[in-house]
């Protein structure tokens, strides 16, 4: 069995950012902490995963198709900082020194293109991919509907940079109470703040979650609302607000059709050890040479 790890880089650069201080490099004077965290958590991956493929989606800085469909989607999130926007840019450069490809496409997100590798990857059924296991790594828990049985996982940040655990799909089971397919049908109910995906406003986690236990989708519950048990109050939001719980289900979605072909890499993963050596020494990175000499080792 082979490995195929995927990287949400943006999420990951995102996750860094927000979790460790802020410093900058001696060298060239710009901000490295996302930077640094970025390399500590691919190396991590390379260590613990053993990847024989390894590929990194990227969002672009056009709108997306949810932009475009939405105007206030992710509205409420502030400004990035420039610090941020910095280091966003500096990351293809060092997920490339790693000798990591990297995929993106005008108008998705990251997580859109990983929805599509998976796809195209679990859906040819022969050749390299019949033997082959995917791990998604992502800070965005977004990705757990990308989850199938054990042929597709994610392995996600708890907290910081260093506390991971892997979803498969009876952890999602365990931690939602549904499976990894339900997710954007209870985040049309519930919606997402961080997202300003706004759901059906009334209907709170519980409610939404033994709603999608019941009925398993959006189109199942409702087919049956009328004859339902649900309480007469919820019955009327979810009749009031039917057309946005389907759009934040749209929204809530992540996508596996956006135009890229996706083939696995001729060659297994190899980390380009002399470009990276190089980057870190730019960055000031000293310690993390060591690691990169520990991870190459085994």
């Amino acid at each position: 069995m082979k490995t195929l790890v995927l990287l949400d880089a943006h999420a990951l650069i995102h996750r860094a950012y927000h979790a460790l201080p802020k410093f900058t490099s001696k060298n060239t004077g710009e901000p490295t902490g996302a930077l640094y965290g970025l390399s500590t958590m691919l190396l991590k991956v390379i260590r613990e995963l053993k990847p024989d493929y390894i590929v990194a989606a990227f969002d672009r800085p056009e709108p997306t198709f949810r932009h475009e469909s939405y105007e206030a989607y992710k509205a409420k999130r502030p400004e990035a900082d420039e610090d941020l926007i910095k280091q966003l840019i500096r990351a293809r450069d060092i997920v490339e020194a790693f000798g990591i490809p990297i995929l993106d496409a005008a108008g998705f997100e990251a997580d859109d293109v990983l929805g599509t590798i998976v796809e195209q990857t679990l859906r040819q059924g022969s050749g390299q991919a019949k033997n082959l296991k995917i791990i998604i790594v992502s800070g965005d828990m977004d990705v757990l509907q990308l989850v199938e049985g054990d042929k597709a996982v994610v392995f996600t940040l708890r907290k910081g940079i260093e506390d991971t655990i892997i979803y498969d799909e009876k952890k999602v089971l365990e931690r939602y109470g549904f499976g990894p397919k339900a997710i954007p049908d209870f985040k049309g109910l519930k919606g997402d703040p961080s997202d300003n995906i706004v759901g059906v406003k009334g209907i709170g986690e519980k409610t939404a979650t033994d709603i999608i236990k019941n009925f398993g989708s959006l189109e199942n519950l409702y087919k049956n609302l009328e004859n339902s048990n649900l309480k007469e109050r919820v019955i009327r939001l979810l009749q009031d607000q039917k057309k946005d719980a389907f759009f934040s289900k749209t929204l809530a979605t992540v996508r596996r059709d956006v135009p890229i072909k996706f083939d696995l890499p001729k060659k297994g993963f190899q980390i380009d050890k002399p470009k990276l050596k190089a980057l870190f020494g730019e960055l000031g990175f000293t310690s993390l040479a060591a690691r990169l000499d520990v991870a190459v080792a085994d």
